[in-house]
């Protein structure tokens, strides 16, 4: 709901962490036909589980799927293209929950997704501070987003605090 307002047909878009595709497919839906989505992650059971879901919809033509880390998504946009990057941290559902998002490759990741974002685009982060690492990681990624606010950026949070202990979050951060 909140980022359709800052997607449109036609554009390039990034799933910073594919998992089991149900960004990516969102994503996809988004950019219509004549858009691109770039879809991120570092294990193969994640890529054929999102390929499999966009297939499945019918929208295998939008997206261009990446086995490799999120912090090399500048490899494969330049600066000032992407519209929206999403990130939905922390482990592939149904998998090796030993196997998260980092917080060395997802602030490095940050820093390039600040970078390829357009003028108007939206960084989309959701935190999960209940893993192990969650905690370290989303209060680091809050730290970095929050820092972009001195060079015009507008930050929001959201949250649903009566559901887990400690809760998921939301982070938009919008390039002015």
């Amino acid at each position: 709901m909140i980022l359709g307002e800052w997607i449109h047909e036609g554009d390039l878009v990034i799933d910073a962490t594919a998992g089991n595709g149900h960004d990516t497919v969102f994503l996809a839906q988004c950019v219509a036909e004549s858009g691109r989505v770039l879809a991120f992650d570092v294990q193969e059971a994640a890529i054929r589980s999102a390929s499999l879901r966009v297939a499945e919809a019918g929208l295998r033509s939008r997206v261009e799927f990446h086995l490799t880390s999120h912090a090399r998504m500048a490899d494969f946009a330049g600066p000032g293209s992407v519209a929206a990057v999403m990130f939905n941290l922390g482990y592939l559902p149904g998998e090796d929950h030993a196997l998260a998002t980092g917080l060395t490759e997802t602030l490095s990741a940050m820093d390039a997704a600040a970078e390829l974002i357009k003028p108007r685009g939206v960084l989309c982060v959701i935190c999960y501070p209940g893993h192990a690492g969650g905690a370290e990681e989303s209060a680091a990624v809050e730290r970095k987003l929050a820092s972009l606010a001195h060079t015009g950026w507008r930050l929001a949070k959201y949250s649903l605090p009566e559901t887990l202990k400690p809760a998921p979050f939301l982070l938009l951060a919008a390039k002015p």
